[in-house]
């Protein structure tokens, strides 16, 4: 009857297997909420995350195991099976069994000393005493094996967890808050990527341009691959002007197995995208063009970056480049129709370049229709008629 049914079960879809395995996840800062059914931001996240995996053909261990290594072995609802956490899961059900044992054995002895009528009695307490000195010991054992357990927590060991514990409160606190949180947790483990990258970040939003420095290259000297230490250090060594050590950072980025989150974090600061500007005022149009290329080898359609090599290009005003350009601005708008960097420039290319005034003009009106026209582009398509 088991086969069948399994047999018969038809195949999840993507999105049930996305749903599926959100329900195996407790929500890091909830209280008895599993991913699927918390709508706080950092559920959202994870349910977003997984959903990404599971379309780019991630299978369920690569999922689990990714959600694990960030927010820590809690977060799985189901155990391993293996290691401390398989032995912690096991040996309580071995202490049963070991007492059970015992206590029949204690009975037969009992029947079969009453049954014999002059049976020696002192063997029934020593037997009982047998039994509770090992159901003591075994409890013992688990206690050592466990950690020590304050209200709240769980069997995975105390130190691992009141520094993932730490972590997560840090993660939805003020800026200040979560300074003395990841103080907390490098009080414990000096070395920690995470807390180091997220402190130096804390610093940075705090206006401690120093410390932020200090913490950010202590945390990818700790963990190279660790894929938020790198994009923290690069924005921060965007803002002190240094493009070389930014661009550095994020071609190492390109190297990692980073989540998709972190793409989507690029994306909307357009950080690659600025690190290459400050590369061309630097007279480095080389080194933007592959930083660039790089993040387009990881998503070729990528229509910010194809905007920005686009752009790059035909502002040289070399006839061979700016034919380069135009074409990287017509792959921007065809991935992104409504891309307002891929429109914007793309008119100024068509109006002062190509002398074409309708296509110009087509670009600048679907750029004027858009709900978000960032300040900066607005100005840029003023300085040439394109907008009023």
């Amino acid at each position: 009857m088991v086969v069948a049914e399994v047999a018969e079960r038809p195949a999840l879809t993507n999105a049930d297997r996305a749903h599926h395995l959100a329900q195996e996840f407790a929500c890091p800062v909830c209280a008895g909420q599993s991913v699927a059914e918390s709508d706080v931001p950092i559920a959202r996240t994870i349910r977003v995350s997984i959903a990404s995996m599971v379309d780019g053909g991630a299978d369920d261990n690569d999922i689990r195991t990714m959600l694990v290594a960030r927010f820590g072995e809690d977060i799985d609802y189901t155990p391993s099976g293996s290691g401390l956490t398989g032995l912690v899961w096991v040996l309580p059900v071995l202490v049963a069994s070991v007492a059970l044992a015992g206590l029949a054995l204690a009975m037969r002895r009992w029947k079969g000393s009453g049954e014999g009528g002059g049976g020696s009695t002192p063997v029934r307490p020593l037997v009982l005493a047998g039994v509770g000195i090992v159901a003591v010991l075994a409890g013992v054992l688990v206690a050592q094996l466990s950690g020590s357990r304050g209200p709240g927590d769980t069997l995975s060991g105390d130190i691992r967890l009141s520094t993932r514990t730490l972590l997560i409160e840090a993660g939805v606190a003020s800026t200040d808050e979560a300074i003395v949180l990841y103080t907390q947790v490098l009080e414990l483990q000096p070395s920690n990527a995470e807390a180091l990258a997220y402190r130096g970040w804390a610093h940075r939003r705090s206006g401690d341009a120093v410390a932020a420095r200090a913490d950010l290259e202590a945390a990818v000297e700790s963990d190279p691959t660790y894929p938020d230490a790198r994009v923290f250090r690069a924005s921060q060594r965007l803002v002190d002007g240094d493009a070389n050590g930014a661009s550095q950072d994020l071609m190492a980025l390109d190297g990692l197995d980073a989540p998709p989150i972190v793409g989507d974090l690029l994306t909307a600061t357009r950080l690659r995208e600025r690190v290459a500007e400050l590369l061309v005022k630097g007279g480095t149009l080389l080194a933007a063009l592959d930083l660039l290329d790089s993040g387009l080898g990881i998503d070729p359609t990528a229509s910010g970056l194809l905007a920005e090599r686009g752009w790059l290009l035909a502002r040289t005003g070399e006839p061979e480049l700016v034919d380069i350009g135009v074409v990287s601005l017509d792959e921007a708008v065809a991935a992104d129709p409504l891309h307002p960097h891929a429109l914007a420039y793309r008119a100024v290319v068509r109006s002062v370049f190509l002398g074409d005034s309708a296509g110009a003009t087509a670009d600048a009106t679907e750029f004027a229709s858009l709900p978000d026209q960032p300040e900066d582009l607005s100005v840029l398509l003023a300085s040439e008629g394109l907008l009023d």
